[in-house]
């Protein structure tokens, strides 16, 4: 047993600083168990994020060795020296393809990295490093901040678990908020994590991130900027400490942000990598041919391409690979030096002369291949573009192009697509594994994906002068766009088509904006939909809702089984999907109209509202793709009538709404499945979708446009309280709603069965805003005809002469002055109407 003097017994202080550690540490480990952290982490792993990475070539093991030479470039003595307040910017800059990505990879992977960030000390802590690689041609997470700031919280914590207990409550705000176990990650819960992080000073933090391709990111690169920037500010340098190393091409907004770090321009220091990697890829294919080439001539033509490249790999790349193909085809010495002469120095004309070189005879093929992989959400898999390329080529052209020798998914191998993808794109796409990819039956297999062979590519074919060029290669397209193809293959059954038939609402919307809906799209894309294929696949239309992590489609898919309406369970779904997706030209044919009537006619909206699923979701395509005024406008004239009321699907009663002003009233109508009209649904303003004031005016003035039976002395009332439309408004809502309603001459002197009229409603919130929009309209008209009275949350005659007195001051209207007054009458003891 230890004994100690007294508590001032520096052993005694020793022993009680751990046992104080120690109980720390057993409370933060009570408090979190280990369900949460593997859920935690599971929320925040997406293996989408890593995949660019993975696929960023090699460099070849004599090249980029440069960049650990401090003679050459001062990246060594950034590691080693720079400062987390003056340096915590590492710029590697450089023209597009030029090979900045392999740069990045070769830095974060070669060991002379964490040896100079440790220095000759011990290391302690071990540096993290972390990396996120942007990627256009990926899907929407790979090129966005959500999917950046997942990977680095994801790696953190991975290699720093002591973290943990800054990420949990963070993750369980998240559950609650949202209500699974694997919620969504969204900006401000990943920043909000970051920050905890990065401020605490009990945990001994240091991270080395690697940020590829800047460019690539799809959205404000300012915003990015400055949050890292911010982010760097947060550090202290002691117990945390942050250095990012950037790549980009030298675009103004990086040059203004990173331009007095510390940088390369790689381009000017690839000159003998270039020569390297082309040796090599010329050597590589002389052999196992009877093609000899001298050395010397295989230098010459090494340091003709060197010199013409400068500095751009990719253009090496895209030359290799021409040459490479003739080499092995016997093509004689002057030849190739003659094709090098010819081949143009400007990446763009390269690519210019790439296509020009494809056979004409699969022009359709090449125009519709790129269509589909520039406009896919999510790349596609070979077997998936070589079906799509086929079926729409089959379905537009009647058969009238050259597919038919394309080969099918169902009669070739991969190898066979590999070569046909190369013969037909030029070498502009490739491919990629995915050895982890799960497929819709939940198996897991090794997938093969195709993309742009670089993001330089991609940009090509997405130029005006591509795309003028492949339009006259391929006249018998007549201009089609890929959300186009993609629409059509889309109605497709076979196995392929799962990666796009999951994203067809937002493909067919996009042809719809691009006026390209036709009868090929609307027919077949209506029998897809009710598709009574039992295949449990992607031709399967219960698959599809299956896949959809949504609530109304979860309730779209189970009352509209065949068990629970035999008769036409088809229209339970269809016709609401067609208003949820904003497909207002779908609603233009007849077919299409006769089943909008016996939707009504058979009484099927009163499970599914079609007003509220305009007004209010679900999301099932992007918020700005909609036009959701359009959508009510289209259902009035087409006689849904603005009179329909019905109760509030809970599934379209989202927690925005119940966490509004007024949720006491909206969570009382869904609890008592008060059945309102459209207009309270709207104002209500509780479905899954975040509407401006703008679209809400906008949606109410197309209902009350569309009732000729409009009635402004008898809206209706809110049973609860017997509110009126005009009394919720001037409580609740915002002073742009209240002016829409009374420019309609909406009642403002209809009273509740507290005797409260809508100004009353106004003066008790004491909203100036409101009160303005009321006092423009002659505000001695809108004197209540009865006495104020205690309204139904307590408030009192003296709170409302308080709000008057404070708030209203500078309006200045005499009808206020006259309602002041009127109001100081009742206080000196007039009676009150009691509550009724």
């Amino acid at each position: 047993m230890t004994k100690f003097k007294d508590s001032e017994d520096i052993g005694f202080k020793r022993i009680a600083a751990q046992l104080r550690r120690w109980v720390q540490k057993l409370r933060v480990t009570e408090e979190i168990s280990s369900s949460d952290i593997v859920d935690c982490m599971a929320s925040l792993s997406i293996s989408e994020t890593k995949f660019r990475i993975a696929d960023v070539r090699k460099a070849d093991d004599a090249t980029f060795h440069w960049l650990f030479d401090p003679g050459v470039v001062s990246f060594s003595d950034w590691l080693q020296h720079g400062t987390q307040k003056s340096e915590p910017f590492y710029w590697i800059q450089g023209k597009p393809g030029s090979g900045k990505s392999t740069l990045m990879k070769f830095a974060m992977r070669d060991r002379r990295t964490v040896t100079l960030l440790c220095g000759t000390a011990r290391p302690s802590p071990q540096w993290t490093l972390v990396a996120f690689f942007f990627h256009d041609r990926g899907s929407s997470i790979q090129k966005s901040l959500v999917g950046m700031w997942r990977e680095i919280v994801d790696s953190t914590l991975r290699q720093r678990p002591q973290l943990m207990q800054h990420a949990i409550p963070v993750y369980k705000d998240l559950v609650k908020v949202q209500g699974k176990r694997s919620p969504e990650w969204n900006l401000e819960a990943l920043t909000t994590l970051m920050e905890a992080i990065t401020v605490q000073r009990k945990t001994r933090v240091k991270l080395l991130l690697f940020l590829d391709a800047l460019d690539e990111h799809e959205g404000d690169n300012e915003l990015l900027l400055q949050m890292l920037k911010d982010w760097t500010r947060s550090v202290d340098g002691h117990c945390v400490t942050l250095k990012i190393c950037l790549a980009s091409r030298p675009w103004p907004v990086f040059t203004d942000y990173l331009g007095d770090s510390p940088n390369l321009a790689i381009d000017q220091f690839t000159k003998d990598d270039i020569s390297i990697y082309t040796k090599s890829r010329l050597s590589s294919s002389l052999r196992g041919t009877l093609q000899l080439l001298e050395p010397e001539s295989l230098a010459y033509m090494t340091e003709q391409i060197t010199v013409k490249a400068r500095g751009v790999f990719i253009w090496v790349r895209l030359v290799t690979d021409l040459l490479a193909k003739n080499i092995r085809d016997g093509t004689p010495f002057q030849i190739l030096l003659k094709m090098i002469a010819e081949m143009p120095e400007e990446l763009q004309e390269l690519y210019d002369h790439t296509v020009r070189r494809i056979n004409s005879q699969y022009a359709d093929e090449t125009y519709v291949m790129f269509q589909l992989i520039l406009c896919s959400v999510e790349p596609l898999p070979v077997e998936t573009l070589v079906g799509a390329t086929t079926m729409s080529l089959g379905r537009y052209l009647d058969g009238n192009s050259s597919l038919s020798s394309s080969p099918t998914s169902r009669d070739s191998t991969i190898a066979q697509a590999l070569r046909w993808l190369i013969s037909r794109s030029g070498g502009l796409l490739e491919t990629y594994t995915d050895d982890a990819n799960v497929d819709y039956l939940g198996v897991r297999t090794s997938t093969k994906y195709v993309q742009f062979l670089h993001q330089t590519s991609k940009e090509y074919v997405q130029s005006r002068r591509a795309q003028a060029f492949m339009k006259r290669m391929a006249p018998q397209v007549d201009g089609k766009t890929g959300y186009y193809f993609l629409a059509l293959a889309s109605q497709s059954c076979s196995a392929w088509i799962a990666p796009i038939k999951l994203h067809m609402l937002y493909y067919i919307k996009l042809a719809e904006i691009q006026n390209q809906i036709d009868e090929q799209i609307k027919i077949p894309i209506d029998s897809g939909l009710v598709s009574a294929s039992h295949a449990h696949g992607p031709c399967d239309t219960d698959w599809w809702f299956r896949m959809k992590d949504e609530p109304l489609l979860k309730y779209l898919y189970a009352v509209g089984r065949p068990t629970e309406v035999p008769d036409g369970h088809f229209l339970y779904r269809r016709i609401p999907l067609v208003v949820a997706a904003n497909l207002i030209s779908m609603l233009d044919s007849e077919a299409n109209r006769q089943e909008l009537l016996q939707y009504i006619r058979d009484r099927f909206d009163k499970r599914v509202c079609l007003f509220q699923v305009a007004i209010g979701g679900p999301n099932v395509i992007p918020a700005e793709l909609q036009d959701r005024t359009a959508m009510v406008v289209k259902l009035l004239s087409l006689g849904y009538s603005p009179h329909t009321s019905r109760k509030i699907l809970p599934q379209l009663a989202m927690e925005r709404g119940l966490a509004r002003p007024g949720a006491d009233i909206v969570e009382w109508v869904i609890e008592h499945k008060e059945k309102i009209q459209p207009i309270l649904y709207l104002l209500f303003d509780c479905g899954n979708v975040q509407l401006t004031d703008d679209t809400r005016i906008s949606m109410l003035n197309a209902l009350i446009d569309g009732d000729a039976q409009f009635e402004t002395s008898r809206s209706q009332a809110i049973s609860i309280y017997g509110m009126s439309l005009m009394s919720f408004s001037a409580m609740y809502e915002s002073a742009e709603i209240v002016r829409a309603l009374l420019q309609h001459g909406v009642p403002t002197r209809r009273h509740d069965l507290s005797g409260w009229s809508p100004m009353d409603y106004a003066l008790l919130r004491g909203d100036r805003d409101v009160l303005a929009a009321f006092n423009e309209v002659q505000v001695e008209r809108l004197r209540p005809d009865f006495d104020p009275s205690v309204d139904a949350v307590g408030s009192t005659l003296n709170a409302l002469i308080a709000n008057i007195t404070t708030t209203l001051s500078s309006i200045g209207h005499p009808g206020l002055a006259i309602l002041l007054a009127r109001c100081k009458d009742y206080k000196e003891g007039r009676r009150f109407r009691a509550r009724g």
